[in-house]
């Protein structure tokens, strides 16, 4: 009889160390992922999970920070062009997200992140579904805009241009997001779909409502200029009047400017920038070259020109980048 009851005594206190356990486990996991240590909080949410007798609360927790961890570790690897472990890993996001909404169907949150591992994954479809069931629980601007960016990759143009007007129709925006991306989104898609003059006009409202708060960014004005450039250019339009109007207050003498004073005929393609020492940041320097150039060769008909310079763009721009997904679709058409 003692020994029953010291057994059944051992058993209770097994079990409630195995649940400190995981719950310690939890927390620590937790405090890993805020220090931006990853492997560390994966398996403290592993060992977590493994305790199995977190409680429900918990377990959706714990699934939600290792898919976001997970969905870091993809990016990373993305970045070094470890493309197939960057989607392994985003099925493991996926894997643990599906888990958190078999224990809470409506969390809007987990919808979003794994619609964005999904669209990164390039299942544009599975994106599209999430993110619609996730606008029906909150219409929010940002996410019609997400959804709207898996309709353009997968070519449903007419769908994600009606998702940026909406966008566009909703007052209340989320917080970060301004008027000017959105035109700015709408217009990426019409250019997509051959829609220059549309295009064109969009990128033209973006810089009347963006210019005065982006002045001081070195990036955001010549950039947003090279895309209203290139739209009118498809479009047969010589803006140059324009385009040195509104350029007034760039340098000529660095990148981005200078590719402003490429289109104006300042300068030789070959002067356009130097070479760069900065790793990721030379090679998004040469995306954007590559691209916005053989856009501008497209424009006057150097179609061999152009289709080396796009080619380009695909080798160094990131693969899950605006730039990228323009370039293949220009070589496509370039095809047929």
């Amino acid at each position: 009889m003692i020994r029953s009851i010291f057994a059944a005594i051992c058993m209770v206190l097994f079990a409630t160390n195995l649940q400190a356990a995981g719950i310690a486990d939890l927390k620590a996991a937790n405090a890993a992922a805020e220090m931006r240590q990853g492997d560390e909080a994966i398996a403290l949410y592993t060992q977590a999970l493994a305790a199995d007798d977190l409680s429900t609360e918990d377990q959706l927790t714990a699934r939600k920070g290792r898919g976001r961890e997970y969905s870091a570790k993809a990016l990373i690897a993305d970045a070094f062009n470890r493309h197939d472990d960057g989607r392994r890993l985003r099925d493991n996001a996926i894997a643990d997200f599906s888990a958190a909404l078999s224990l809470k169907a409506d969390d809007g949150s987990v919808l979003l992140e794994r619609g964005q591992d999904y669209h990164m994954n390039r299942q544009f479809d599975l994106a599209i579904a999430d993110f619609s069931a996730a606008l029906k629980l909150n219409n929010s601007a940002s996410t019609l805009l997400q959804r709207a960016a898996s309709q353009r990759a997968k070519g449903a143009y007419e769908e994600a241009i009606a998702d940026c007007t909406a966008a566009l129709a909703i007052d209340n925006r989320d917080a970060g997001l301004e008027i000017w991306d959105i035109y700015n989104e709408r217009g990426y898609t019409e250019f997509m779909a051959a829609r220059y003059d549309a295009a064109a006009a969009d990128f033209g409202k973006a810089f009347a409502l963006g210019a005065e708060s982006q002045a001081g960014d070195v990036l955001w004005v010549p950039y947003q200029l090279a895309w209203l450039h290139i739209a009118h250019a498809r479009a047969g339009q010589n803006d140059a009047e324009e385009l040195g109007r509104l350029s007034g207050k760039i340098s000529d003498k660095q990148w981005p400017g200078t590719l402003i004073a490429f289109f104006l005929g300042q300068i030789r393609l070959e002067d356009v920038s130097a070479a760069s020492s900065h790793g990721t940041m030379g090679r998004a320097r040469e995306c954007n070259l590559s691209l916005f150039t053989g856009e501008d060769a497209l424009g006057k008909g150097n179609n061999e020109q152009a289709r080396q310079l796009l080619l380009r763009a695909r080798e160094v721009c990131n693969t899950h980048t605006l730039q990228y997904l323009v370039a293949g679709t220009e070589l496509d058409r370039m095809k047929k």
